[in-house]
Parts: C-alpha cells; structure tokens; sequence
C-alpha cells in the first residue's frame, strides 16, 4: 500500500522553461550547453547542486568564466529561476488533496537560488511558500546528494522512516525513475508539460 509519494520539482511541480535560461545565462557570457541540461547539471553548476559550493562561490565562478568583474546573487537567481515557466494551479491543488491522505516529499535536484523562491510567499499566487504543500523537502544541495544516485533515495527513506515499497516517486526522468524503483520504491514517470494530476490521483485510487 502506498503510504509516501515523492515528488520532483522541475517538470513536475513547475514546467520548465527549455528556451529563457539559455538567454539568461548567455547574457552573462555563459555558455548553457557546458553546464545545463534538463535533469543533471556539470561542472560548478552540478557542485552548486550537491552542495561543495555555495551562492557566493557560484557567483565568484559565474563572474570568472563569464569574464566580467562580478555578478550578483540577485543577477544569478535572475538566471536560475528561468527555468520556472509555470508553477500550475492543478498541481497545488492536487498536493493538497494528496496531503489528507499520504506523506508528501518533495525530492528534488536543486540550488539555494531557485529554493529562496520557493520557500517564500511568492511561490504560489495566493501567497503560500512550497512547505505549506509537503511535509518533507529534500533539496539536493543541503543533502549533498543528487538523483540518480541510489545514496539520494535511500537517504530519503532514512529520513523520514519509510519503507520503499510504500513509496510512490513521481518524476519526469526515465533515469530517476530507474534508480528509485532499483531501490524497491514504486515509479510514476511524468510527461513533460503534460498534466499528470488526473492519472496519478487515477492510479492511486486503483491502488487504494
């Protein structure tokens, strides 16, 4: 039985803008094709991401490889939260449905640039920060583990005390969604910019 559901973030919370971070970012003198893609980042933008650097120290390397004096962190989230096309109503409203009755886990590959924004009121549009739809975030950077690691998921399931065969993982990567169901975890494969409420609360149901 299903008693935890696991969601990601890019692509499953929020669509994904696969065109405005490139612009961003170049405008910065950084070339995205180095160090951006859709589910995994590369070099200091992975280290950001597992945490071996910080905000500042992203911002000194950004200003280095970009050939400009400085940048700031304002200009770096500027550049991080292109990447948020559209955080959907559905979406929230189904976390909350989903929350009376399961324990929700946001598991997601992340920065502290687009998490300031997503723990803040302007999240949603009536002024809700991403902590009021999940009882757990486990943000990539602060537990120094990425997906697809199988070290993420089980530390996921450490934390919270859950066993993985109660676990059901929605995300928009084949990849994560391999490496979770390794682990024994149940897999939900979302399809980009589709919505996916409809069948995942339909699935549940069956399931119940």
């Amino acid at each position: 039985m299903i008693k935890n559901i696991l969601f990601d973030m890019g692509g499953v919370v929020f669509e994904i803008d696969k065109v405005e971070p490139y612009k961003r970012f170049g405008a910065l003198g950084i070339n995205p094709d180095d160090y951006v893609d859709l589910y995994t980042q590369k070099g200091f933008f992975l280290d950001l991401e597992t945490g071996k650097i910080d905000a500042d120290e992203f911002c000194r390397l950004l200003a280095k490889v970009g050939g400009r004096d400085a940048v700031s962190y304002d200009e770096a989230q500027y550049c991080w939260l292109s990447f948020v096309k559209n955080i959907p109503e559905r979406n929230l409203n189904c976390f909350t449905r989903l929350r009376r009755k399961y324990h929700l886990c946001l598991t997601t590959n992340t920065n502290p640039f687009i998490m300031k924004f997503m723990r803040s009121d302007r999240f949603s549009g009536d002024r809700h920060p991403i902590t009021d739809y999940f009882d757990s975030l486990f943000c990539s950077y602060e537990i120094k583990h990425c997906k697809p690691s199988a070290d993420y998921f089980n530390y996921v399931l450490r934390a919270d005390n859950m066993n993985a065969d109660e676990c059901l993982f929605v995300d928009d990567s084949i990849n994560n969604i391999r490496s979770a169901e390794s682990l024994g975890i149940h897999g939900f494969l979302v399809e980009p910019g589709k919505d996916w409420t409809v069948a995942l609360e339909k699935k549940l149901g069956e399931e119940a």
